[in-house]
């Protein structure tokens, strides 16, 4: 038994070539699932994408695509789709899934051994979900590789590049505006007890600051020259102002779609308000250099699960930060498992009657409903669970120091 765990935490290398090895054959059996079966293996998005691209190579906008609402630079990433081959995106993304992984690797092993570092990538590359997301065309693994990429900066003290790739995340995406909050205060000490001088400016507050404004508005002046207010339109005030009333795993979906004929004024902001005040008090209540990691979890946790919007890819936001804590909890490997069956589960619930909706157009909209619940309520117990088994060993380290 030693043996065979010597031999699973051996070599970083060797599990980095299978998963891509295993990455490669969803590839080719997503490629024979398209053509011999209804539902499709490949994302919609990814046709998206690669329409996009198919437009910039004939040197139109990208957003000539209806529904392309992403930096041009992910359609100009896209292009061999179209000059060289279809499945060119696909292999993009699993590669920086694999890379991913690998930085996962290089960030545990900066506090820990490296068995512990090769046994936490492996939640990664190995993981079926994070597989399918990335094979069936999904471009999550590009935020994943600039969070992953941010934080590894960070932890290195590299404080001007930390705001670089924090900067070109933003761009890409909105979401990780988030964690400037925790990355700016985590890089001073400070008083346990709330006080504003918390967000004092300080030479290494400032260099994170201005790195990340100067990357940011760098790319997205970019984007905005080449393509005008349009791209501003499509990849920023589109998704602040997004009302999805289609079925999605969110809590508020149903009554987004009750309203789409008579609007309910404020109902924005009133969904807005318990997903903010949670991100903030999570940036604000864990932003130490210790703890950098639970909170940028919780905040993206809680954010995802409390939007307006949630689909399975953004499930990818938070899963990047499961192998970076999973030696700080206190948790059994019975504990885990039930857990993540249970988490699995809540979603299988609400994929029967989605796909009825879908597939079948049968009219289920408040039984998809009742599984979002039944979902929310899943992500609230599992987010409680193991924010209480981070903070248990915690305790328990700390106080065996004391002793």
């Amino acid at each position: 038994m030693d043996r065979l765990k010597h031999l699973a935490t051996s070599n970083v290398w060797a599990h980095l070539v299978l998963a891509a090895a295993a990455r490669v054959v969803m590839l080719m059996y997503g490629l024979y699932h398209d053509k011999h079966h209804v539902v499709p293996y490949t994302d919609v998005d990814y046709h998206v994408l690669t329409d996009a691209a198919r437009y910039v190579s004939q040197g139109k906008s990208p957003f000539t695509r209806h529904t392309y609402r992403y930096t041009p630079l992910l359609a100009w990433l896209m292009l061999p789709n179209i000059t060289w081959h279809a499945a060119w995106g696909k292999m993009l993304f699993c590669s920086l899934d694999c890379l991913a992984g690998y930085l996962i690797y290089c960030i545990v092993r900066l506090g820990q051994t490296h068995d512990v570092a090769v046994r936490d990538c492996l939640l990664w590359l190995y993981n079926p979900i994070l597989v399918a997301i990335s094979t069936r065309g999904s471009s999550e693994s590009v935020m994943a590789f600039l969070v992953l990429l941010m934080i590894y900066w960070h932890l290195k003290k590299k404080t001007i590049f930390t705001g670089l790739v924090l900067g070109a995340a933003v761009h890409f995406k909105l979401y990780p505006i988030i964690y400037s909050l925790p990355l700016y205060l985590s890089l001073e000490e400070r008083e346990p007890r709330f006080s504003w001088q918390w967000f004092t400016p300080t030479r290494k507050r400032l260099e994170l600051t201005c790195s990340t404004i100067i990357s940011f508005l760098t790319l997205t002046y970019l984007a905005y020259f080449m393509y005008g207010f349009t791209y501003v339109q499509e990849s920023f005030l589109y998704h602040l102002s997004r009302v999805d009333r289609r079925h999605n795993f969110s809590i508020y979906f149903y009554l987004l779609y009750l309203t789409v004929d008579q609007p309910i004024p404020g109902l924005g902001l009133v969904t807005f308000v318990p997903q903010m005040a949670l991100v903030a008090m999570y940036g604000c209540a864990y932003a130490t250099q210790d703890h950098l990691i639970v909170a940028m979890f919780a905040q993206t946790f809680a954010f995802v699960t409390f939007n307006k919007v949630v689909t399975s890819q953004y499930f990818v936001w938070y899963l990047v930060f499961v192998p970076l804590l999973a030696h700080n909890l206190n948790l059994s490997w019975r504990k885990s498992s039930v857990l993540f069956v249970l988490w699995v589960l809540a979603q299988g619930a609400w994929l029967v009657p989605a796909y009825l909706l879908e597939f079948q157009g049968v009219g289920v909209y408040l039984p998809i409903w009742l599984e979002s619940i039944a979902f929310f309520c899943c992500n609230v117990g599992v987010l409680t669970a193991m924010l209480a088994s981070y903070w248990s060993k915690y305790d328990l380290e700390r106080n065996a120091k004391v002793k």
